[in-house]
């Protein structure tokens, strides 16, 4: 009997021994025993003291090689440092893992001193370790994923925290550089009319000529090349190479870009740069594409904002100007218009008699003349005033407001028998003397422009939303439609001063009160059908 037999048997005795009375009969069993190693689906391996192979089961003998030598087994390689602990040991079982035929096998090395060989069992585990290394990335992907889209969220926070273009770029590089290594990071802002870039913003490395403000051409640029395909791209390799394909390019081997697209419109490129040669990956564009479409709405808003912050500031150096000029206007250009209407109204009392009567006619023209241009003067006055005098808005009551004006106008009214009908009006938020104006002169015009007709002028407001329209309809000579517009232009006239006096600045100021007051003007006429002239006011 060999030695796998003996093994074998002595194992067997053993468990009839301890059997209990009645067992069936060894034998039986003892062949069970000895032929489970056999059907074991793993693979089972014993060797001798020395190490040397004297038992394999079928399941082993699959992974032996061609022309391996005696007493060799794969799974018994290199367990020399086992077998002196399991024999120093004298019990107990001893793991580890091993690589055979590229798979992977668990073994547990188990001495059984009364056979004096060492029994290996051998469990492959490839699949397990696959499914297990791949679950850890997938799980070290899902926590890269999770960090980067924290600091994104970071970014899109800073970069949106603020309409000022200072405080959008403030903290943002440095939460962009743990996404993205870069020696200089800069954001060039691209004018297409001209072909020209200036870096509104950079981080890192300073470059001569390439200061925020200056503005460079993109031909010859790495710059123009994202601004033409309109995609994230990455630029790099021999710098030789590279300075002959961009004889722009200022000594960076790596360059990442994404262009700044909003509604469409390319205004911008962001550009990382690295020292290192190839330095960039296709997961850097990645990220820099995400990055690019995160802060490019937050830098657009920030340019409008800018922009409407300039023109503020050129309206509030206009209104200024504006206001210098309605004070000349007030003083120094009124003062002369009165010397001239004092000394020829000494003139006439004084040489009156002398003057023949076309001279006489020469001076009451003289006369005209300067009180129309007082009353020019006067007109643009109270144009300018409607923004650099105005009032804070308060409730207004518009009926009161309009008894008023009535009241101021009622010497016209009575003079030419005219019949004015009129409805409750509201209260609106507003400025009570402009709205006073409002009324006055579109009032006035109705008076003004009745023809040969006596006036019939009918005053209502209707509320629409949030708005109330005011129409003040009368029975006059009416607007052509092509005037419409034309009418509430500044010194529009559509008959000559011999026909209507006016300055043509009425109208005009009406349209500069509405929009002040967040509405619209507009007319409906046709001639000799009367004219109806509308207005919106916020309630």
């Amino acid at each position: 009997m060999n030695r796998r037999e003996n093994h074998v048997a002595g194992i067997v005795r053993r468990l009839a021994g301890a059997g209990r009375r009645g067992e069936a009969d060894p034998e039986p069993a003892q062949d069970r025993m000895a032929s489970f190693p056999d059907h074991n689906p793993n693979p089972v391996v014993e060797t001798d003291l020395d190490g040397r192979v004297t038992y394999m089961n079928p399941a082993a003998e699959t992974l032996l090689e061609l022309g391996a030598p005696p007493g060799f087994h794969p799974l018994a390689a290199n367990m020399g440092p086992l077998r002196a602990r399991l024999l120093s040991e004298s019990s107990g079982v001893l793991a580890r893992e091993l690589i055979v035929k590229d798979s992977t096998f668990e073994q547990k090395f188990l001495y059984i001193p009364e056979s004096l060989v060492i029994r290996i069992y051998s469990t492959d585990v490839t699949r397990f370790k696959s499914a297990q290394a791949a679950m850890y990335a997938a799980n070290q992907e899902a926590q890269r994923l999770a960090a980067e889209n924290e600091l994104l969220g970071e970014v899109g926070r800073i970069i949106s925290s603020s309409l000022d273009i200072d405080d959008v770029y403030a903290g943002f590089g440095e939460q962009l550089r743990s996404l993205i290594h870069f020696d200089r990071l800069s954001i060039s802002l691209v004018n297409l009319d001209d072909n020209t870039f200036t870096n509104s913003y950079i981080i890192g490395d300073s470059i001569p000529g390439r200061n925020p403000g200056e503005v460079n051409t993109l031909e010859g640029t790495v710059t123009h090349e994202a601004v033409k395909s309109r995609s994230a791209m990455i630029v790099q390799g021999d710098p030789d190479e590279m300075e002959r394909l961009y004889p722009n390019l200022i000594r960076y081997p790596s360059v990442l870009l994404a262009p700044l697209i909003y509604r469409g419109e390319l205004f911008g490129v962001l550009n990382a740069r690295s020292l290192s040669l190839n330095a960039y990956t296709d997961e850097d564009i990645e990220m820099l594409s995400r990055v690019a479409a995160q802060i490019a709405p937050a830098i657009a808003n920030s340019l409008l904002y800018a922009d409407i912050v300039r023109a503020q500031d050129d309206l509030a150096r206009s209104n200024s100007d504006l206001e210098q000029f309605a004070y000349a206007a007030s003083h120094d250009l009124q003062e002369p218009l009165r010397t001239i209407t004092a000394y020829i109204g000494l003139v006439m009392e004084r040489y009156g008699d002398r003057l023949d009567e076309t001279g006489v006619e020469f001076m009451d023209f003289a006369i005209d003349g300067a009180e129309r241009m007082q009353q020019l003067i006067n007109d643009l006055l109270d144009y300018s005033r409607v923004d650099t005098r105005a009032r804070e808005m308060e409730p207004v009551n518009c009926d009161t407001v309009l008894r008023d004006v009535l009241r101021s106008l009622n010497d016209s009214i009575e003079t030419k028998k005219a019949k004015v009908e009129r409805s409750p009006l509201p209260i609106v938020n507003g400025d009570a003397p402009q709205l006073s104006r409002l009324f006055q002169n579109l009032i006035g015009n109705a008076l003004k422009f009745c023809g040969d007709s006596r006036p019939n002028i009918q005053i209502w407001a209707e509320l629409d939303g949030d708005r109330w329209t005011f129409s003040i309809k009368d029975n006059g000579i009416g607007i052509a439609p092509e005037y419409h517009e034309r009418v509430f232009g500044m010194f529009s006239r559509l008959h000559s001063r011999s026909q209507y006096s006016g300055t043509g600045i009425g109208l005009a100021l009406c349209s500069k009160i509405v929009q002040r007051h967040g509405g619209r003007i507009w007319v409906e006429s046709e001639v000799g059908s009367g004219s109806t002239f509308r207005f919106e006011i916020r309630s």
